[in-house]
């Protein structure tokens, strides 16, 4: 009977994985160039590409209106809008700059930036900044680097959902069983919900040596998502608490800083408990997580912020970090 039962929760698990799985892919936008359309990298959206670099950001962080991608995407070099020349075997043609960047055997001799081919390859507006290619200049195709990604999520799966003295979707961190869900993206609640589902619960932080023990598994297996903790502020202005209710400790180590465009004066209080505007009123533009007006009401450990925490929109799709209960 023990055995029926656990057979049955593993293929309860591999349903839902295979659920989580499909539906973070499903979630993607099909933009199609054919269709005249090019998709953000901010946000899921499809853009028409007559739209890209006209001078409005259709895109949340505004890559669109990219200048380095503006100024190629503008340059026509004497062909049509939208086309650019091509030096092949000694003639000299217009083509569809997609074209030009997808001629391989001898590849096109022209001007046109290998970022640019790789923005038009993997159909994905993009910073130049952002962007590495080979050496050689040539972007490699975007199926190449899909299965270099699938690679990378067979190396760490014994690192991340499987371990011997563990339950099944659970590995070894520090002296927990933690499920370090990396391959699907869910808002808050739903990340809540698949913890629970695998006898676990969001994780949270009771000391700082924790926190630094989590941190240390996720960069050193090189893991580039952001991940949902089990901390929320309930109500405007009421706090910050774990889900057991017990209060998060807010300040350095655990929250990020940010940059922000307006300043704020730090007030410091003294021991003689006055309390005094530091450093002269020096304004800084750099304030810690959370917001005191919350960005979101949720907790989650983000990779551009080097795994600190910060607060986020219940709703962003980010990955469960589960802990078994």
């Amino acid at each position: 009977m023990q055995a029926a039962a656990r057979l049955l929760l593993l293929l309860l698990q591999l349903q839902l994985l295979l659920f989580l799985l499909c539906g973070s892919y499903a979630a993607g936008l099909d933009c199609a160039l054919k269709d005249d359309e090019i998709s953000c990298s901010s946000e899921e959206k499809c853009v028409k590409m007559r739209y890209v670099c006209d001078g409005d950001s259709d895109c949340a962080d505004g890559e669109d209106e990219d200048p380095d991608l503006c100024l190629t995407y503008k340059t026509h070099f004497g062909c049509e809008r939208g086309e650019v020349t091509c030096k092949r075997n000694g003639e000299i043609e217009c083509l569809k700059v997609l074209q030009y960047c997808q001629q391989t055997d001898p590849p096109c001799e022209g001007n046109v930036d290998p970022k640019m081919c790789k923005v038009l390859i993997d159909n994905t507006i993009q910073r130049f900044s952002s962007i590495v290619v080979p050496a050689d200049g040539i972007p490699e195709p975007s199926w190449r680097e899909s299965e270099l990604l699938g690679d990378d999520l067979v190396a760490n799966f014994n690192n991340t959902i499987s371990h011997p003295d563990c339950p099944d979707m659970y590995t070894i961190v520090g002296d927990q069983c933690l499920s370090v869900f990396s391959v699907g993206k869910v808002s808050w609640g739903e990340a809540r919900a698949f913890c629970k589902m695998i006898g676990g619960d969001l994780l949270t932080f009771k000391s700082v040596t924790h926190f630094s023990t989590v941190l240390q598994h996720l960069q050193h297996h090189q893991l580039t998502t952001d991940f949902w903790l089990g901390g929320r502020q309930r109500e405007k202005g009421r706090g910050w608490n774990w889900i057991d209710e017990s209060p998060m400790v807010l300040g350095s180590p655990y929250w990020a800083v940010r940059r922000k465009d307006d300043c704020q004066v730090r007030n410091v209080t003294t021991a003689l408990h006055t309390t005094r505007q530091a450093n002269r009123a020096t304004c800084y533009h750099y304030q810690q997580a959370p917001d005191l007006t919350p960005l979101g009401y949720c907790a989650a450990l983000s990779y551009q912020h080097y795994f600190y925490m910060t607060d986020e929109d219940c709703l962003q799709q980010k990955s469960p970090l589960c802990v078994a209960s």
